[in-house]
């Protein structure tokens, strides 16, 4: 989503329109959440994508219209279909709202794209009926709590980015990085060794931070910046560094809730000793089975890459489990 945020932002600074595709609501399987998104460009380039493919090109001459007409429109696609309204084959329904999205319709984008980028939660109103059709605006928590938005409305919100933090600047942490910021996490690398800690070293990240890691967690936490969602994800293979930012991640008495994903590298004589090191200042068993350690699925990976793709895929079966575990709604 950022990507495209990010494309439309471009396009609207240039006074440039474009139509916009955001799934609205999904049922079943399918291949795209919520709020994923996709851009048509006036000259008929496109970014994004809301189903994979599938619907792609029936949403793509909708977008065109929506260009020249200036009016929103909701499409609904099913697991049926046909040559001139494709379905979804993996069996389940998208609803997509498609909107032109331009300097008249939205001069709040601006707005929108600087509290994206600092990560703050943004709320937007897009007026779908009436005169003001294809209108936008930014509202406030406390009106959609109370229910103030008027109807013929749709209400969206764009949450800030999950965190991911690497401790650690290495090769490893540099293809793990990658990987976090392509999943949507907004990616900090945290280590005390000035030399290799540059933001130079880590072009793809959102953040490098040269200090003591677990002196970092802790004052990043104590002023409320970690939430449910963020991982760490421990790469220096050292205990002098490890056992300290380790037990200021898994001490449960210090946290409001516990961590989406904590994992450490090491071999599997390593990780005894970690272990045993961390019971020794006091954590107790229970605690240690929030360690994910040797780090990753076991997929016979070797080197940083693939090491980075085996920590991704441990961190996605954990964030689904997390999901599956949560009320319906």
């Amino acid at each position: 989503m950022n990507t495209v945020l990010r494309d439309i932002h471009t396009e609207w600074e240039a006074h440039r329109a474009v139509a916009v595709a955001t799934v609205i609501a999904t049922h079943g399987s399918s291949p795209r959440d919520p709020g994923a998104m996709l851009a048509v460009h006036q000259d008929g380039t496109v970014v994004g994508s809301i189903s994979g493919g599938c619907v792609e090109g029936a949403l793509y001459e909708t977008a065109l219209d929506v260009l020249t007409t200036g009016h929103p429109r909701i499409e609904h696609y099913g697991p049926t279909g046909d040559i001139l309204a494709p379905g979804l084959t993996c069996g389940g329904s998208l609803t997509v709202l498609v909107e032109r999205v331009d300097r008249e319709t939205m001069p709040q984008l601006a707005d929108l794209m600087e509290r994206t980028l600092r990560d703050e939660t943004v709320i937007l109103e897009t007026v779908l009926t009436g005169p003001e059709a294809g209108t936008h605006r930014i509202a406030h928590e406390l009106d959609t709590a109370t229910g103030l938005t008027p109807s013929g409305t749709l209400l969206r919100r764009f949450e800030p980015r999950p965190r991911m933090v690497i401790v650690g600047s290495t090769d490893f942490a540099a293809e793990t990085g990658l990987l976090g910021t392509r999943m949507g996490y907004r990616v900090t690398i945290c280590d005390a060794r000035p030399v290799f800690t540059t933001p130079q070293r880590f072009p793809d990240v959102d953040e490098v931070v040269c200090q003591w890691p677990s002196d970092w967690i802790a004052r990043e936490r104590n002023e409320g910046r970690f939430d449910s969602r963020t991982v760490v994800v421990v790469l220096t293979h050292d205990p002098k560094i490890d056992i300290p930012v380790l037990l200021e991640c898994l001490d449960e008495a210090k946290w409001a809730h516990p961590l989406a994903y904590i994992g450490a590298m090491g071999s599997l004589t390593a990780d005894a000793n970690r272990r045993q090191a961390l019971t020794a200042a006091g954590l107790r068993p229970e605690h240690l089975t929030a360690l994910s350690s040797p780090i990753g699925l076991d997929i016979g990976n070797r080197g940083p890459a693939e090491t980075a793709i085996s920590i991704a895929a441990e961190i996605i079966i954990g964030s689904n489990q997390g999901r599956s575990s949560r009320p319906s709604t």
